[in-house]
């Protein structure tokens, strides 16, 4: 008869290798699905034809070509810049790389993402990946009559 038990030593063993060989497999899968595949912009409001007025009178940041202010606007953090007397600037402040939100940084003019160090200029283009994708632009619109800004979804 032959002895077809493990020995405990024997049973380490297995157990250990296997244990190693599914976490690797599972950092490798992760790796790969995390930086390997990105999303257009994962947490973007929807396009629906929505729109956002902002009222100049009660936003002083934007009294002045250059100035900017932040806003969340379906719980989306997006950006505006006057950039000029009638006209603005907005961008989403999503990083599309992963979703996370980015910092605009004044003293360098661009936007830095804090999660994986991906940069955009001041018009949302990438500078620095890993992203590949510009951040979202909307479109605005600036209503001299009543002295507010429209920025459509």
């Amino acid at each position: 008869m032959t002895d077809d038990k493990l020995s405990r030593r024997q049973f380490v063993q297995l157990t250990g290798s296997f244990l190693i060989a599914s976490i690797g497999a599972s950092t490798l899968l992760a790796l790969f699905q995390g930086c390997g595949k990105e999303e257009s912009n994962p947490t973007q409001p929807p396009t629906s034809g929505a729109s956002f007025t902002i009222k100049l009178s009660e936003h002083p940041e934007l009294a002045q070509v250059g100035g900017f202010k932040t806003f969340t606007i379906n719980s989306i953090p997006i950006i505006v810049f006057r950039t000029g007397e009638t006209t603005f600037k907005a961008l989403s402040m999503i990083c599309t790389h992963q979703g996370c939100t980015v910092s605009w940084v004044n003293s360098s003019q661009q936007f830095q993402c804090p999660c994986h160090g991906s940069k955009f200029d001041k018009d949302g283009k990438v500078i620095q990946g890993p992203a590949t994708q510009n951040l979202k632009s909307y479109n605005t619109e600036y209503k001299s009559s009543t002295n507010e800004v429209i920025i459509y979804l």
